[in-house]
């Protein structure tokens, strides 16, 4: 049976709640999830009750934004964690000051640009968590000036567009660090998606071992947008180098264009994340006073 270890709910950016979201993990015949929101652990609660009435195996998680440079942030999946540790929720609210000062900068932007938002659209779309969460993109929709997500990056936000912003989350490291204290094990999400400039990063020297030496335990090898190729090649470092292989869709819901259990992911990928969350949570408390 196959499982899907990256999806989104209301709690970030996704359009369904953990309820939803797990009955169609149930009907879709998964074995196993885990709930990865951005930044944010809201759903994990909700996720852990609805999994165990549909027997599915979950595993808490989520995704951290971080800032790689000036112009590339990566993202770091926490399998595992302890949704309560204070480490881990001091990194998500510095996070959470970063997405919303990003917010405010890409209003200013705009209307430099002469695209003057309504701030009490703005204000309705952000209690909408049913539509993606993402407030500016709705009141552009609404307003005719885009038509999604890509229409947003294309004519927009995207490197090199007018209104362009960068963004300043915490560093990987802290990420990691973060996801590690909270019993956790860090995995870098779709490695193969990650551009500077023109170049992709994964194609430079040295770019998946600096990581790794930073602490990453495993790759995202399995993910939505990466190549035939991509994949192949991911799945090889991670054999070679002793790293873990996860995947899954990063579904979220109907925001995004993505199906739930797509890629497949074979559970036999499973059991040694399972396995490595049980001894990160052995470190945790052998460190304990």
């Amino acid at each position: 049976m196959p499982i899907d270890l990256h999806l989104h709910t209301q709690a970030s950016d996704g359009t369904m709640t953990a309820d939803e979201l797990i009955a169609l993990a149930a009907r879709k015949g998964l074995h196993a999830i885990s709930i990865t929101d951005h930044d944010s652990t809201a759903s994990l609660q909700a996720g852990a009750v609805a999994a165990a009435k549909n027997n599915l195996t979950f595993i808490p998680g989520v995704e951290i934004s971080t800032s790689y440079s000036p112009d590339v942030s990566l993202h770091i999946l926490g399998y595992g964690i302890d949704k309560d540790n204070k480490d881990l929720q001091l990194v998500l609210a510095e996070n959470q000051k970063a997405w919303d000062k990003n917010e405010e900068d890409s209003i200013a932007a705009l209307q430099k640009l002469g695209v003057e938002i309504d701030r009490q659209r703005h204000e309705y779309w952000k209690t909408r968590f049913d539509q993606g969460g993402w407030p500016l993109l709705n009141v552009l929709k609404e307003m005719g000036l885009v038509t999604g997500v890509d229409d947003y990056f294309g004519k927009y936000f995207g490197y090199g567009k007018p209104a362009y912003l960068t963004y300043e989350f915490v560093t990987p490291q802290e990420a990691i660090a973060a996801i590690k204290s909270a019993g956790g094990v860090p995995v870098l999400a779709h490695p193969g998606l990650y551009v500077e400039g023109v170049k992709k990063l994964i194609t430079e020297p040295g770019f998946l071992s600096k990581i790794v030496s930073w602490g990453i335990g495993g790759l995202e090898a399995i993910a939505c947008g990466h190549s035939e190729e991509e994949t192949n090649y991911l799945l090889t470092y991670c054999q070679t180098h002793n790293l873990l292989v996860t995947g899954g869709s990063d579904y979220h819901g109907g925001f995004a264009g993505r199906t739930l259990g797509l890629p497949e992911v074979d559970e036999a990928y499973l059991p040694p994340l399972l396995q490595a969350v049980k001894n990160a949570k052995s470190l945790v408390l052998a460190a304990e006073p």
